[in-house]
């Protein structure tokens, strides 16, 4: 079977069953964020740690891991106030004491090293992989929490009854949508179309030009269609729902030519063999990561000036 069968089979599976997810009338989403924060935190880390040492580094394994899942553990809990969490008003300052411990425990790791030749590879290495997979891990169950309507804090895609109530699965939905559509387009174009590639580009020296912009404009239909099904619903501006495609087509391709660069230096050509037709965990959510904080960003300025 070819890579580009591969794709299109895991494609049409998945992406189907990972947005229908959002509209089932009921908290089936939840398995989704669950599973992310298995997934990407824990595997994603270790995939990471795979490349670390395949450079020649020595690390422990089940650093990154550990360190990663528990920020997005504390995330969920805090976003969706278990265990009443969010009534315990220091949290915050317990999180940023846990920060200093997470970042004292990694440059303590090597202060006593016998050897400290890789010291500064092993640190650097550390805290990109916590700023990589971390951050996005973080910032993901909030999302979820998002809403325009005070009487409803939390509510779920099927759930809404009036215009202007933006939901939290909607914002998922809609960057899942704008991110994997981008991706799908940049593969279809640049496979079919893609006889000039983009100079200078040695992490990935097959990228087209092709591949680039028939992504760029082609992930404004697949919005445009977005708009044109569950706008009724919402009755936001038409504008709004083009600004993040318009940035994200930008962005896109940088967070995929970052994991492309991580891949060469270490010199394999992907993260991990876990995903048919993909590769690992970070092939297949390199861009979501890279994109996401930026489109949480976005959602914030939003809800800020809506409210001047």
């Amino acid at each position: 079977m070819s890579n580009f069968a591969k794709r299109l089979i895991l494609t049409l599976v998945c992406v189907p069953l990972v947005i229908f997810s959002f509209f089932w009338p009921s908290d089936s989403h939840i398995i989704i964020i669950l599973l992310f924060g298995i997934l990407v935190p824990i595997l994603g880390s270790y995939e990471i740690n795979s490349l670390i040492i395949h450079k020649g580094i020595k690390i422990r394994k089940f650093y990154l891991p550990v360190i990663n899942f528990s920020i997005y553990v504390f995330a969920y809990f805090y976003a969706n106030n278990i265990f009443n969490i969010q009534k315990f008003k220091p949290l915050w300052i317990v999180f940023s004491l846990c920060v200093v411990v997470v970042f004292s425990s990694i440059y303590a790791r090597d202060i006593f090293a016998k050897n400290l030749t890789k010291s500064f590879e092993k640190m650097s290495n550390t805290l990109f992989g916590i700023l990589y997979i971390g951050i996005p891990s973080f910032l993901l169950p909030f999302i979820f929490n998002v809403s325009l309507n005070p009487q409803n804090p939390a509510p779920i895609f099927y759930n809404i009854e009036s215009k202007g109530t933006l939901t939290g699965s909607f914002l998922a939905v809609y960057f899942i949508v704008v991110v994997w559509s981008n991706d799908i387009f940049a593969y279809i174009f640049g496979m079919n179309f893609g006889r000039k590639n983009i100079i200078g580009l040695t992490a990935s020296p097959n990228k087209s030009w092709a591949g680039y912009i028939g992504a760029y404009f082609s992930t404004f239909v697949f919005v445009f269609i977005f708009y044109f099904l569950f706008n009724k619903f919402l009755g936001l501006p038409v504008w709004l729902y083009f600004v993040f495609p318009a940035v994200s087509g930008f962005l896109t391709p940088i967070g995929d030519l970052a994991e492309s660069v991580f891949k060469r230096s270490a010199n394999v050509k992907d993260s991990g063999d876990i995903i048919m037709g993909r590769g690992g965990i970070l092939d297949s959510v390199d861009t979501i990561l890279y994109v996401y904080p930026i489109y949480f960003l976005l959602v914030q300025l939003y809800f800020a000036f809506s409210k001047l």
